[in-house]
């Protein structure tokens, strides 16, 4: 083992004496680990997503909706769902967002009622206070990627098409989404929409104990005659219903991120391959003085994995830069799905960068192996 880190500087120096193609190699490495980390903190974002709305809360919106723009429920339906059986609170909301379809940066606008909006959400304000929001009419309580995004401060103003809004505060919230939403009076909200007496959806909290199924079916048939048909889900089935066409996009992006790892994996090979071949006689010198096959192996696969872990920090270090000084936020019918930078798959996928370098030394190593002392003395011959 000594020997081996003795012959480190060989390995240094053999990379460095053909840079380009190492330089190369190192580059479509990068880039392929990249796209796969990306990925994966995709997938990490949905994951989040469908684990916060893992909650007892059911969603009430109009039947047949595309947009949640589309849904205009009288906000009288929230007195006949609290008198329902099973339901322990209810928060009648009106939403704008800036874009239905899929967009980066997405804002929802929440019309509430600032007394009533504690009892269903579980968030903390982190700067500014929650009393200037509830006491004034154009105030707003805003989620903290909405601020880091907009580089939004307490006083600042914010503007979402025709509504202007003083920031009061900026929360941060274990539930869904709830970070790239904006807090608001819902009378004010109604004004500037006019859309008085309209709600966009019933935010349903189930009493301890019940079947959120069940309550749901109740909603539902209550109000199956009469002027607006309600469809109701609860929070978690909701939001997979919302996010269904993106989690399509990430399984495409996930197999397109399999491949590009392929494709680093023949690269990389060849690229040692081509090293090795170019060696032979070298190595052929070096067997004959008495380094050892399987020294020589270890070699190969140590030129393997130092072009493969220094391309795969590359592209896995660009990626975090990347989210953290420009957050990310995947916007779907008013969901926010946050690409955050994670340690965990940060490391894992360093990890399948070091193996892809394994994986491709295999093909040279074996030729290295299988090939004679006589051979390779004879490589210039």
């Amino acid at each position: 083992m000594s020997a081996f880190f003795r012959l480190f500087t060989y390995v240094r120096r053999t990379v460095m004496r053909a840079r380009l193609r190492s330089l190369l190699t190192i580059m479509g490495t990068a880039l392929a680990i990249a796209l796969f980390t990306f990925v994966r903190m995709l997938e990490g974002g949905v994951d989040r997503m469908s684990e916060q709305a893992d909650q007892p809360v059911l969603v009430v919106f109009e039947t047949s909706r595309f947009c949640p723009l589309t849904s205009l429920l009288p906000e009288r339906y929230g007195e006949d769902i609290q008198r329902l059986d099973g339901v322990a609170s209810v928060l009648p909301t009106l939403l704008f967002i800036n874009s239905c379809r899929a967009n980066l940066d997405l804002v929802t606008l929440h019309g509430v009622i600032p007394d009533d909006v504690d009892e269903m959400h579980d968030f903390r304000v982190i700067a500014g206070d929650a009393k200037t929001w509830r006491n004034k009419s154009d105030g707003a309580l805003v989620g903290k990627r909405i601020a880091e995004r907009r580089e939004l401060k307490p006083g600042d103003r914010l503007r979402v098409g025709n509504v202007d809004l003083e920031v009061g505060g900026i929360m941060e919230s274990s539930g869904a989404g709830l970070d790239n939403v904006v807090f608001m009076q819902i009378d004010q909200l109604q004004l500037a929409r006019k859309q008085q007496g309209i709600a966009t959806q019933f935010l349903v909290r189930v009493k301890d104990g019940r079947d959120p199924a069940e309550v749901a079916r109740r909603i539902d048939e209550h109000f199956a005659g009469d002027e607006r048909q309600t469809d109701t889900k609860s929070m978690q089935a909701f939001v997979q219903g919302a996010v269904g066409e993106v989690t399509e996009v990430i399984d495409f992006a996930r197999l397109v991120g399999y491949l590009a790892v392929l494709v680093v994996v023949m690269i990389l090979g060849n690229t040692v391959w081509i090293s090795a071949q170019t060696r032979r006689s070298e190595l052929g010198v070096m067997e004959t003085l008495g380094v050892t096959k399987p020294l020589l192996v270890g070699l190969l696969a140590t030129e393997s994995l130092l072009l493969s872990v220094v391309g795969g920090v590359l592209g896995v270090g660009a990626v975090v830069l990347w989210l953290t000084f420009s957050p990310l936020t995947l916007g779907v019918e008013g969901w926010g799905i946050d690409i955050l930078p994670d340690a965990t798959l940060a490391l894992t996928a360093v990890g399948t960068a070091a193996l892809i370098g394994i994986v491709a030394a295999l093909g040279p190593a074996w030729e290295t192996l299988r090939r004679s002392l006589a051979e390779a003395v004879k490589a210039d011959g």
